[in-house]
Order: C-alpha cells, then structure tokens, then sequence
C-alpha cells in the first residue's frame, strides 16, 4: 500500500537569510570541526573543507569514532579517488589510496569496509577491506557494475545494488558465511543505496521512477520486507526524493529531497515509514545528499556543495529534531 501520496512538509526555518553563522571550532572543546548554523536553525560542523569534491556514503563507525572518506582530485578517473579513514576525535586522516580506490561502510565490529572497488574492466566490484591486516577480498564478482554496498546489523550480510541481470540496476544480498547471492528487488527502475533497519528485518531503498519533462529525475522511497518480500513505497511524487538512511529507532528516516525547489537543488528532511510526518533539516540553494545516522543518534552525516566543491558535514541530532541555533 502507498504510504503517503504527498507527505506535508514541515520546515524547520523561520526565515532567517540564506547565510550561514561561522563559530570557532574552539567553542566546542569536544570537537575539532568548525560550527555553522543552517538557515533553518539546524547546527551542523563542517567535517572537510578542501577545494576538491570529499565524500562519505554510509561512512561513520558504529562506534562513532572514525569516517570512511574519499576525495576526487582534478584529473582523477571517474572511478578512482583517494580514500581516507578520518579520525571524529582529531580529524586526522589516515591514507588508504595505496589499497582502496573508494571509501565504504564499516561493518558493525569495526574490522571491515566493504566498498565498490574499481575492477579491471573499468567498471566496480564488491570488496572487503579487512583493517587490521590490510587485505582486499572481493565479494560475488561481475562482469558488470555493482554499487554502494553496506552490511546488515549482525554483519552476516551485504547489500548492493548490481546491473548483473539484464542490465538494471536491482538490491542483491550476499550471505557472506555461504556465498549465497540472492536478488531482493526485480522491478523496473535503479534500485539502489540499500541499507538494513537496526532488527535487520527491513530494508531501505531508492528507486528511479522515471525522468522530468523540464529534465532531472523522479526518484522514490521504498522498503522491502525480509520476512515476506513485501514491497512498500513511502512517497510518491514528481521530484527527487533519494538517498535514505533509517534513524537508530528504526521508525524515521533521514532522506534528500528537491521538492518545493529547483531541480537538483536537495535539502534533507525526516520522514516516518508510514509516511505521516516529515520534518525539513537543510534549507538552501544547493545539493544535501547521502545523509547517514550515526549508530548513538547524535549526528547526520551528509555531502554538500553549499560550500562551492562538495564537502562532508555533520547535523547534531537531539533525537529526530536537530539542534538549533538562532540566528
């Protein structure tokens, strides 16, 4: 059953201007990232601030302590890019280029990531990186393009989106202990960013549903049931609304939308599996995306380009509200 044809968005703004309020880092001793506040009122640190593109997707430990980041330089191939894993307490970056050639999740013991790795066809295969001793094993290679790969809460599992059948993009779960593959998702569309709730009984996706008539994409929010294969769709409208990722209770979720914008331009929002309530985050001329919940609930982690190059930032989080500030 559709889940809310067309949630009510509820902004957190109270129309404060579009500009951002820059604290000393040394405001907050706890932390080593400089302090902004959104034009919504939502406090958020700045995690990078090169001039290149620097990103995380799903990238926090579930201890909090370290990020998973990567950063495109200019003249780099698509597919390649410098990984990094980042100290929260510090900031300080430890390089992993010389094995990864992109940043992953961490498995919920903290011993791995597993990442789309550039293959020797060009295209991306699933790997695991085990951190203590450095070695590279791949997981249920292809020919084709397999994606945005992350684990289950017990970390038997791992989720990515893959072309292998047919060419479309569909969720596939490899059971690590058997090697099992199993294809969770074969509808139209690219199916992708899967990624367990914290029972380990429900998985969240996006799905593009079509294309724009002024150009862009219409992407839509799903869940798949573990139990039962059940399919349900939590929005539903002629926008983008992408990238989800569940909070630690397991009934929320953070996700992009550029609804009420200009195409392209994503801020994020909080949405409840049935669809009822919805909460606006971000709000500016510019692109929120990959949002990620840590495990303690505190912080959102995300990529933007508010900024002019893309960079990561983190949101603290006082339950499903953000922390805010006036401005």
């Amino acid at each position: 059953m559709l889940a809310a044809l067309l949630p009510t968005l509820i902004s957190c703004s109270d129309g404060a201007p579009a500009n951002v309020l820059e604290h000393s880092a040394s405001e907050d001793a706890a932390s080593p990232f400089v302090k902004l506040v959104d034009p919504s009122g939502c406090v958020i640190e700045q995690i990078t601030t090169a001039d290149h593109d620097e990103y995380q997707v799903q990238g926090a430990s579930a201890d909090g302590r370290l990020l998973s980041m990567a950063a495109r330089l200019e003249g780099m191939a698509e597919n390649d890019a410098r990984v990094y894993e980042m100290d929260l307490a510090t900031g300080e970056k430890t390089d992993l280029s010389h094995t990864l050639s992109n940043s992953g999740a961490f498995s919920p013991d903290g011993r791995f990531n597993v990442v789309a790795q550039a293959s020797d066809n060009g295209k991306t295969d699933i790997f695991e990186y085990e951190r203590a001793t450095g070695e590279l094993r791949p997981f249920a290679s292809h020919e084709d393009w397999d994606w945005l790969p992350s684990y289950s809460p017990d970390g038997r599992f791992i989720l990515f989106n893959s072309y292998r059948v047919e060419g479309q993009s569909d969720i596939h779960l490899f059971e690590k202990s058997t090697g099992t593959l199993r294809r969770l998702t074969e509808d139209p569309g690219y199916d992708a960013h899967a990624q367990f709730s914290s029972d380990g009984k429900r998985v969240l996706y996006h799905r593009q549903q079509g294309t724009r008539n002024e150009g862009g994409y219409i992407f839509d929010l799903f869940v798949y049931d573990m139990e039962t294969g059940e399919k349900t769709q939590l929005t539903d409208g002629d926008y983008e609304e992408s990238y989800p990722a569940w909070a630690p209770d397991g009934r929320h979720i953070v996700y992009s939308s550029d609804i009420g914008g200009q195409q392209g331009k994503h801020n994020l929002y909080v949405l409840a599996p049935d669809g009822e309530t919805t909460l606006r985050l971000t709000e500016g001329d510019w692109k929120d995306s990959y949002a990620f919940w840590s495990r303690d609930g505190k912080f959102i982690y995300f990529n933007s380009d508010r900024a002019g190059a893309g960079n990561i930032y983190r949101m603290l989080m006082d339950g499903v509200e953000c922390v805010r500030e006036d401005i």
